[in-house]
């Protein structure tokens, strides 16, 4: 409870920041096992807002992924929720796979992880190839 706590102010505090090296600190202050939690509020966040946002949460998971501050396991499991409400999503938000896309690549996740988040959603799997 308290990590989720803090999860909700870091994503709250970065959108209102947008500094990287501020919130670079997020991953590295919170245990490895609520790497995905944050993961997925970031990009439930991102996913409705503008390509600047994205862009912005896309550039924090490139640093995380380079820096191996968050998992590649994680990054998966923490796109994973978005992309099952990807379709509902994109109802509202027509530019949600172009912002999805932004951010799994900034994750950098392999082909293997892209395929199974993607879950075999073409529109989602052209972007990113």
């Amino acid at each position: 409870e308290q990590a989720s706590c803090k999860i909700d102010q870091d994503v709250k505090e970065f959108f209102a920041i947008h500094s990287l090296d501020e919130v670079e600190e997020y991953f590295t202050a919170l245990p490895a096992e609520y790497c995905a939690q944050l993961t997925e509020k970031l990009v439930m966040q991102a996913i409705e807002s503008k390509q600047a946002d994205a862009q912005l949460v896309g550039d924090l998971f490139e640093r995380a992924s380079t820096k191996n501050l968050c998992s590649p396991e994680a990054f998966e499991e923490g796109f994973m929720p978005t992309e099952g409400t990807l379709d509902d999503i994109a109802i509202d938000a027509p530019k949600a796979f172009d912002l999805m896309a932004i951010m799994m690549k900034g994750a950098k996740v392999d082909e293997e992880r892209q395929s199974r988040i993607a879950n075999n959603n073409d529109k989602l799997l052209q972007l990113l190839a």
